[in-house]
């Protein structure tokens, strides 16, 4: 399984994403591999990350990664269009005759499950970044475009970040902040579900700068940070 975050922040956003993939039935005997790649960037000021299926995400990153370097255009809501008819093309062909979900008493086969998030800024005629927006795009409902409007967007195992986000995050925050707040998302997550874990992965976006790919040191700084709030917390209940 999966978890990936994005969220929007007063100088810029968030993406983050765990790297730990799982094999076989989740109700059964289980296997991991924690080298999935689940964030990339796609243009200067736009960011994706996959949940699902990981080597169907993995292709449909590349093909739209060939597309964009053949009609290089920038902005979310245009990369979203793009990655939207892209993707809806290559399911259709790949996976012709195949069920979009489960319906009881159809024994035809269910396509794979793949679950998008896209995230960064509109971008105008002068190449100046404006607004914020994250959309996402799901195999389930054959990939409608969904706009996320109250800030941040979660996939995967989403339970305990939500909770968490519906807590602490609002829209008001530092993107430093934001970041910090994704991973603490990921790793508490992952300290109660197995099917999440791996190294953090963690990319900011800003009007200026665009896409900026943490490092590993890094993110290892800010789950340190993180680590010491989480006692920090503790001790309150200590008295």
């Amino acid at each position: 399984m999966t978890l990936i975050v994005c969220l929007k922040g007063t100088n810029g956003m968030a993406l983050v994403a765990d790297s730990r993939g799982t094999f076989g039935d989740p109700r059964g005997v289980t296997a991991q591999n924690d080298n999935m790649q689940k964030l990339y960037s796609l243009s200067k000021h736009v960011g994706v990350l996959i949940a699902g299926s990981g080597e169907i995400g993995a292709t449909v990153i590349q093909e739209i990664s060939n597309i964009l370097r053949e009609k290089p255009i920038d902005g979310v809501t245009p990369i979203m269009n793009e990655f939207r008819t892209m993707i809806i093309k290559k399911y259709s062909e790949w996976f012709r005759g195949f069920q979009i979900r489960q319906v009881q008493g159809n024994t035809n086969p269910v396509r794979p499950n793949l679950s998008i998030i896209i995230g960064g800024y509109e971008v105008d005629e002068t190449g100046r970044a404006t607004e914020q927006k994250i959309y996402t795009l799901n195999s389930l409902n054959n990939f409608a475009p969904s706009l996320h409007d109250y800030g941040f967007a979660l996939d995967g195992v989403p339970q305990y970040a939500l909770y968490l986000l519906n807590r602490i995050y609002n829209n008001g925050m530092d993107v430093d902040i934001l970041v910090q707040l994704g991973a603490y998302c990921v790793t508490e997550t992952a300290s109660q579900d197995g099917k999440v874990g791996g190294p953090v992965k963690a990319m900011k976006i800003s009007p200026d700068e665009g896409c900026d790919l943490l490092q590993t040191e890094e993110i290892n700084t800010v789950i340190e940070l993180n680590n010491k709030r989480a006692e920090g917390l503790r001790r309150l209940f200590e008295g």
